[in-house]
């Protein structure tokens, strides 16, 4: 589907009135892994769709550039967690307005991998946050159901951060990059898959 001007400005709307965020000063992502040839790769939004962009690798100049840099918008009613979480923003720049979108994880029913991609807009946005280190993460649930028993009620736990970021080959329509992805649990399907972390650096 085509997506037109008045789509995407109502989009932006969306994402910026949906409630009332603080903003973070804009950073890069840098990836560092066991893999040299992946360790010191920056992130930067490709092409996915119309107005869709993954998160590819995009070699080791880190130098910010519109395609690299990121915020986290933090609701003002996110609490509770030893760190804040938020809407991971990057900014679409077009020829009459800015887009801002949010990044989005949609896990596929046939693999464990999840290649999270930016949609304009708020609807469907996933949290993430960044700890002491600055490494990007992803809280747990409140429940564990590793721990589930037949018929009895789990018990609720203090969500803690995961880090199960890996860079891989991904296939999305006619495109086939090499993306952050997120691997919900176990050895990833993909072959390709290499373990790393996900650290920001302000600019």
């Amino acid at each position: 589907m085509k997506t037109t001007p008045l789509l995407l400005a109502a989009s932006a709307a969306s994402l910026a009135s949906a409630q009332t965020y603080n903003t973070s000063a804009p950073f890069t992502l840098e990836l560092s892994s066991s893999n040299t040839t992946i360790d010191g790769q920056f992130l930067g939004a490709c092409h996915s769709g119309a107005a869709i962009e993954a998160l590819c690798l995009d070699g080791t100049n880190g130098t910010a550039t519109d395609y690299n840099t990121f915020t986290l918008n933090v609701s003002t009613s996110s609490t509770g967690n030893a760190y804040e979480t938020g809407i991971l923003v990057w900014v679409l720049e077009t020829g009459d307005f800015n887009v801002s979108s949010g990044l989005v994880f949609t896990p596929p029913l046939t693999s464990n991998v999840v290649a999270p991609e930016f949609e304009p807009g708020s609807e469907g946005i996933d949290l993430v946050g960044f700890d002491d280190d600055d490494n990007l993460f992803i809280y747990s649930s409140y429940v564990d159901d590793k721990t589930f028993t037949d018929g009895t009620f789990p018990t609720e736990i203090t969500p803690y951060p995961l880090y199960q970021w890996y860079a891989c080959w991904t296939f999305d329509l006619a495109y086939y990059y090499q993306t952050l992805a997120w691997v919900t649990g176990g050895v990833p399907n993909n072959p390709t898959c290499v373990a790393v972390n996900v650290t920001r650096n302000f600019i």
